[in-house]
């Protein structure tokens, strides 16, 4: 009898899932992706504000698109809001100039203490700087679930930032403490595919949350010096 209730005990437990041994190391996972990432030459990004507010000349911040060819173009379409009205601004930089085009105007060049105001959005993806160096530095990175992005298997890791290395990433993000970050890499192609940061960077000092989507990996993209 107690044999028989032994050999149960030990059925329900496996079928409970007894081995909580991570199906990957998460650490590893994280240096894949940066190593991934650091050989691209171009890529396209979407990031959304999801709680919070940044203010960007003014004016809150709802998204950006951007496309980039590395190691310094890119060609970017911030949707922000004043009040209840959403207008597009395009700043394309290309060939060391900077560029915007806001509604109902031509390009303007802008000078460089202008273009500063403006996210470089090439620079998330610098090798040196960007997605490639801070991925890997992540405190405590942790494995938390195996999710579908894009058709494919992405590793979902869960790790946290010094507010120096996300302000490295994004010179917008300035926060007053570490950053919690999710990031998902590719299964297959070790890509990073999706990254959301969650910290003190909003407008003073408040939480917000940003996520980026990254699609686009070494897809033809043209980025042309505009004619001001």
């Amino acid at each position: 009898m107690r044999l028989a209730l032994a050999a149960v005990a030990a059925v329900l437990v496996a079928a409970c899932g007894g081995d909580s041994t991570p199906p990957i190391d998460a650490a590893k996972a994280l240096r894949d992706g940066a190593s991934a990432m650091a050989g691209l030459k171009t890529v396209s990004a979407t990031v959304k504000l999801t709680k919070g507010t940044i203010s960007i000349q003014g004016f809150s911040l709802v998204s950006a698109r951007t496309a980039v060819r590395l190691p310094a173009d890119s060609d970017t379409v911030y949707t922000v809001k004043e009040q209840d009205v959403s207008i597009g601004i395009e700043v394309v930089i290309a060939a060391g100039h900077t560029y915007l085009h806001v509604p109902f105007s031509n390009f303007q060049e802008l000078s460089p203490t202008q273009a500063a105001a403006f996210p470089d959005m090439a620079r998330l993806f610098d090798p040196a700087t960007g997605l490639p160096a801070v991925i890997p530095s992540g405190t405590k990175p942790k494995y938390v679930s195996t999710d579908k992005l894009d058709g494919q298997d992405a590793y979902q890791v869960s790790t946290s930032y010094t507010p120096e290395q996300v302000h490295a990433l994004l010179a917008a993000l300035n926060s007053s403490g570490p950053v919690a970050a999710k990031v998902w890499v590719g299964a297959s192609d070790h890509l990073i595919h999706k990254a959301v940061l969650d910290g003190a960077f909003g407008d003073a000092g408040k939480e917000a949350i940003v996520e980026v989507d990254i699609t686009g990996f070494d897809a033809a993209v043209a980025i042309t010096s505009p004619t001001p």
